[in-house]
Order: C-alpha cells, then structure tokens, then sequence
C-alpha cells in the first residue's frame, strides 16, 4: 500500500535515427544515467547500489532521499527502461522532486517515457501526467487518512506498526504503538488523522515543494530519529553523518529561524564534533530553556533495535553500535569495548533436504556442557572462553542458533565480566522469525 511512479522509457530514436524503442538499456547504458543523475542529484544523493533481476539483467538502485525507498533504473521484459520509485514514505515535495528529475533526464538523453494504466505504467497520484500539484497533495492526504483507518481496524494492544517508514532492516524499541520516521505517535494521533488526514503530514520529512527550509529540517530530523548514534562518532561515516545533520539544521534556520527545531539534540550533537559552530552559542541557550518543558529525546537509536540479518534471522543489538559487513556475510555490530558477529548459513542432507534444529546441533560440536536455550522451533547452544592477546583480554562467547534448514554462528565478545549476563542476552535474542519487535508481541508494517 504506497503511492510512488512506475513508469516506461524508450530512447525517441536511436543514433543512426532509427525508430523508437530500438536502442537497448544496457549496464554501459545504465552507467550513462548513473553518472548523470549523481552529478544533478548530488546534494540529495546517498548512495548508488548495482544488483541484478531475476533474469540476470541489471539495476541500478539510487537512493535520494534517508526517508525514502531506492528509485530503481532496470530493463523491462520487451526491452525497454523500467524506472520504479516509491515516495508514500518520504512525502509528495520528494515526488514533485523525483518527477522533475527524470523528466529533466528524459530531455537531456532523449528518452521518451510512457504511461500506460492498461499495462501498469503510471504516476499513481498522475502528478507525473498533469502537473496538477494539488492534486498530488489530495493524493498523500487520502492515502494517509485510509493508512490510518486501515491501522485503527488492525490495530489491538501490544500491536505495533512502522508507519510509512522505508524498512531498511530494523526494528526499533519503544512504548508508543506507531511509529514513524519522524518519530513515534499515539493512538490518539491516528484517531485524528484517520478523520481529518491533513493532520497526518508531520510524518512525512518532504511535504513541501522544494528544498527550503521544511526540506531541511525534516532531512535532518529523519537523520537524527533513525541513523544518528548518540554518542562520539567511532567511524568517519558517522562523522560526516553528524556534520551533515548540522548542516541541514543551519540551512533551515538561516530559512526560517521559527521553524520547531530539536534544539536539545542539535546541541548534543555540537558537543559530540566538538568544534565551533555558528550558532553555538544560540543553540546551547535554546536547549538550555527546552530543559523546562516536557521534551522526548530525539533518536530511535537511543534503545535496543532488532536487526534483520537475512533468511529469516534477527538479532537485538544496543542501538549505538556500528554495524558492517564482513565479506559480504558475517555481520559485525561493535561499539568501544563489545562486538557481536553472526553469521546465517543454510543446512541440508546430502539428498538436499532440509535438516531440523536438533540434526544440525548434533553435526556441530559446541562444548560438552553448554548454554542453553530454546524459543519453538529455535534452539541454541553457547559457551564463554576468556581470551588473551598480546594487547588485549577479553572475555568471548560462542555460540550455535539453529531453525529448520538453517543456524547461525555467532560471537560475542565483551571486556568487563559483569557484561556477561548481556551475551548471554544478545545471543537468546538471535531469532528466526522474519520481523517483529518486540519478541512477545506482534509488529506490523504498514505503508513502507
């Protein structure tokens, strides 16, 4: 259930002056629009990602925005270029802005693009078709209203539900029942919502057309709730996280100095880089006066979050810990003194079948007399073993986590012995449902 464009473009003739459609969309090509998006896309752009379909051919993934799903560049099956966006999560200032972009592209490269509703080519708000922006807003606002009254029907204690928020992997810990980009929301909230929508648009860090001071702020609002670590930066990408979150946040003051802006985190973000700033003086006066008034803590990563690690596994991790990838498939997720690595493999017989939990434990050796733990159909066994290093000691544990067809190894190291009952605790988080958070309670998505 989202809104966002899924459109057809064909080049209008090819060099020779052929007819439409006869030049194809290859990775050279492909690389063509790579390059040309980044340079006029550069201030907005994230990251660009090579993956391939399920034919082999390739796609080129672009993310544009923290808030909203990768616009996709791929082939469609007669041949054609195939440009699929999503833009429910990030709001319709960010569909006005991916419009103009690729029509500016189809200009520049002599593309034509087609829609067509009979074969699902189309701007599902037609913004892309008439230029009509107030029909675009009406668009996000019915959608949201029937969002909401679609959650309210789903909804029942203990239920959570990630609102119209992009689902990069993780699943954050909090008392409120919907969360959203920009922060969680009561059930009060939807209430209101799902009967006058227009309320809804404080969930969305790109509602205006533009980039002023609104597009800023939510950007680093969206940026601070979901990415931020809240403490020093341990990695240069963390840094130029930090850095780029002040940016924004001076950018939209200089716009619009009466704008709501966290000031609390806007300082303790100051006090993590540690050098002089603009408005330092100002910022630090106005989170000062915020001291005195009812303030929640900007920052989902402020608490635990549950990780997604592919197959089916998840694991909960402390909310500030760097998480990366080791060859391609060991997670690693590490703060100043902790790490914990896991990695998901498949079991089977010789005939290709599926072995259970209890076979694979029984081919993996752990230790005589183990940890253990078993939730359903996941079982665990672990050890701990003190390390010593030429620089370094430190105690580990090892672990095995094993579902039908699968298991995962894991390691959790810690300095401090009195961390031992929080191994103990990451490893029993390891679980082989596909999402949920939290662990007793059913999590649900919607709109992302």
């Amino acid at each position: 259930m989202s809104l966002g464009l899924y459109l057809k473009g064909q080049f209008a003739q090819d060099s020779a002056g052929g007819p439409l459609g006869t030049r194809v969309f290859d990775r050279a090509t492909l690389e063509e629009f790579e390059k040309w998006l980044s340079n006029v896309a550069f201030d907005e752009l994230e990251w660009t990602q090579w993956t391939e379909d399920d034919e082999g051919n390739p796609c080129l993934m672009m993310q544009l925005h923290p808030g909203a799903e990768p616009m996709m560049l791929s082939n469609c099956e007669d041949g054609a270029l195939l440009l699929a966006a999503a833009t429910s999560s990030a709001g319709p200032g960010y569909h006005i802005f991916i419009c103009d972009l690729i029509r500016k592209m189809g200009q520049v490269h002599g593309l034509q693009w087609i829609t067509d509703d009979e074969v699902e080519f189309y701007d599902e708000t037609g913004y892309f078709e008439t230029g009509d922006k107030q029909r675009l807003y009406d668009e996000f606002s019915t959608w949201i209203g029937a969002l909401t009254a679609r959650v309210q029907e789903l909804s029942r204690d203990g239920a959570k539900f990630h609102l119209a928020m992009p689902f990069d992997g993780h699943q954050f810990d909090v008392p409120e029942p919907i969360l959203t980009q920009l922060g969680p929301r009561t059930m009060d909230w939807l209430e209101a919502v799902s009967h006058e929508p227009i309320l809804g648009q404080d969930i969305f860090p790109w509602w205006e057309d533009g980039h002023g001071a609104e597009y800023h702020l939510g950007r680093a609002v969206c940026y601070m709730w979901n990415a931020v670590r809240w403490r020093d930066p341990l990695t240069e990408n963390e840094a130029e996280l930090l850095e780029a979150v002040l940016r924004h946040l001076d950018s939209a003051y200089n716009l619009d100095p009466d704008l709501n802006y966290p000031w609390p985190e806007w300082s303790e973000i100051l006090q993590y880089l540690g050098s002089h700033y603009e408005h330092e003086d100002l910022v630090r006066e106005m989170a000062h006066k915020a001291e005195d008034t009812e303030h929640v803590p900007v920052g989902y990563r402020r608490r635990d979050v549950r990780k997604n690690l592919g197959g089916g596994w998840s694991v909960v991790i402390p909310g500030d810990f760097v998480e990366e990838l080791e060859e391609g498939q060991t997670f690693l997720a590490f703060d100043e003194t902790r790490n914990v690595r896991v990695t998901c493999m498949s079991a089977s017989d010789t005939a290709g079948n599926s072995l259970s939990a209890t076979e694979i434990l029984k081919k993996i050796k752990v230790f005589d007399d183990p940890l253990k733990y078993e939730q359903g159909a996941v079982i665990g066994r672990a050890y701990f073993e003190a390390v010593t290093e030429p620089e370094s000691a430190f105690w580990m544990l090892r672990g095995v986590t094993a579902a039908n067809g699968t298991f995962t190894q894991v390691t959790v190291c810690f300095e401090s012995e009195e961390q031992r009952q929080w191994a103990i605790d990451t490893w029993r988080s390891l679980d082989h449902r596909s999402s949920h958070w939290p662990r007793d309670k059913e999590k649900k998505e919607a709109g992302g």
